[in-house]
C-alpha cells in the first residue's frame, strides 16, 4: 500500500492539526483531529476489502499476427457475496504495455473490457502477471495486487504485401501457374469465380442469377499446386530469418485465396499439400514457432519440384539449399527483400 501525493499532503495536515490540537487545548480542534484520523483508518479498510476477492480472467481474439494490434478481453470476477468494488484499474504486463478502467464491479458478477495490444514478433508469448490498483475511496492510499494470466497466446507471422512479379504467379495465362492442369470432363459444381479461373469456364446461366460470376468445375481437373521450401539452416541474421517467415505466411496465404493446394518444407518440419483457410492455420501454427538448425532433415527430393509450382526462399545466398534453385519456378532472398 503507497502514499499518494495528495495522501502526503493530508498526513501532514493532520499532524499540524495534532499539534494545534495538543498546543492550544481546544475541544474543536481535537474534534477535527480525530476525524482527520478517522478518514485515514477508513481509506485503508475500505481499500482492502475494494481489492478483496477480484480475478481476471483474459481471452485473446484470434488470430493474432504480429506487428498487428489485436484485441484482448480482460473480465474482472468480483467473487465477494454482497460489496462491490469500485474504481480498479487493470495494468498490463510491461511486455504488451496499455491499461484499462473498470469505475464499477459488482459483486459476484464479471464485467469485461476490451484492449488493444500489438505484439512486435511472431511466438507464443505467456501473459504473465496483471495489476488490479485502486485509491478508493479518498485517493489518499493507493494499493496494488497481482494477477497471474497462465494462459499462452500464438502469435502468427506478419502477413506483408508481396511483390507484384511472386502474385503474378497466380494469374491465368502465366505458364507456371497453369503447367500442369489439364480440364476434366465430369462436372463437379457450380461455385464464385476465383481469380485465375479459366473464363471458359464461367456458367452464365447462374452467373446471371446471383449477380455474380460463377464457374463450372469439373471433379477430374487437376488441382493448382505450390511448393514453399523456408531456409531455416542456422539463418546468421535474426532480422532476415523473420523477413523469410514472414514471406512464407504471405505466400502461403496469397496462393490458398486463390484456390491452390499448398505444401511447406522446412528442416524437420513438412506440411503436406492442402487447401483452404483451415489449412493456412496448420502453416501458421508451424511458422509461429519455427527455428533455425544446423542440418536439413527435411525429406525433400528432386520430385518436389514436378507437382506445380515451387517457390524457394533463402535467407541468404550462401545457403546449403542453393541445391534446390535448379528445381524452383522462383527464388527469393530474404536479405534482398
Amino acid at each position: 500500500m503507497n502514499v499518494s501525493r495528495e495522501g502526503k499532503r493530508f498526513i501532514l495536515a493532520t499532524l499540524l492539526t495534532a499539534l494545534a490540537a495538543f498546543n492550544t487545548g481546544n475541544n474543536l480542534i481535537y474534534l477535527i483531529f480525530s476525524m482527520m484520523c478517522s478518514i485515514l483508518v477508513i481509506s485503508v479498510i475500505v481499500l482492502k476489502i475494494n481489492l478483496k476477492g477480484l480475478m481476471l480472467r483474459v481471452s485473446p481474439e484470434y488470430p493474432v499476427f504480429a506487428k498487428v494490434p489485436a484485441v484482448l478481453e480482460i473480465a474482472a470476477t468480483n467473487k465477494k457475496r454482497i460489496v462491490p468494488s469500485y474504481s480498479v484499474k487493470v495494468s498490463l504486463p510491461e511486455a504488451l504495455g496499455g491499461e484499462t478502467y473498470f469505475s464499477n464491479i459488482p459483486a459476484q458478477s464479471e464485467p469485461s473490457q476490451t484492449v488493444r495490444v500489438v505484439y512486435k514478433k511472431r511466438g507464443v508469448y505467456g501473459f504473465g502477471d496483471f495489476y488490479l490498483s485502486s485509491s478508493f475511496p479518498f485517493i489518499f492510499l493507493t494499493q496494488k495486487i497481482v494477477s497471474t494470466i497462465r494462459k499462452k497466446v500464438i502469435v502468427y507471422p506478419e502477413i506483408k504485401e508481396v511483390d507484384a512479379s511472386i502474385s503474378g504467379l497466380t494469374k491465368e495465362g502465366d505458364a507456371l501457374s497453369y503447367s500442369g492442369m489439364r480440364r476434366g470432363e465430369e462436372f463437379s459444381s457450380i461455385r464464385e469465380f476465383r481469380y485465375g479461373d479459366d473464363r471458359r469456364n464461367i456458367h452464365w446461366k447462374a452467373s446471371a442469377k446471383t449477380t455474380r460470376l460463377m464457374v463450372t468445375e469439373y471433379a477430374a481437373e487437376e488441382p493448382k499446386k505450390l511448393t514453399l521450401i523456408l531456409d531455416n539452416l542456422m539463418p546468421p541474421d535474426d532480422r532476415v530469418f523473420e523477413k523469410a517467415v514472414s514471406l512464407a505466411a504471405s505466400l502461403a496465404d496469397i496462393f490458398l485465396r486463390e484456390g491452390f493446394y499448398v505444401r511447406l518444407f522446412t528442416c524437420r518440419k513438412v506440411v503436406p499439400f492442402g487447401s483452404g483457410s483451415p489449412h493456412l492455420y496448420k502453416i501458421l501454427d508451424i511458422l509461429a514457432e519455427i527455428k533455425g538448425h544446423p542440418s536439413w532433415e527435411c525429406p525433400l527430393s528432386s520430385e518436389a519440384g514436378t507437382e506445380g509450382l515451387l517457390i524457394l526462399i533463402l535467407c541468404s545466398e550462401g545457403s546449403p539449399l542453393q541445391r534446390f534453385v535448379s528445381l524452383s519456378d522462383k527464388v527469393i532472398y530474404a536479405s534482398a527483400v
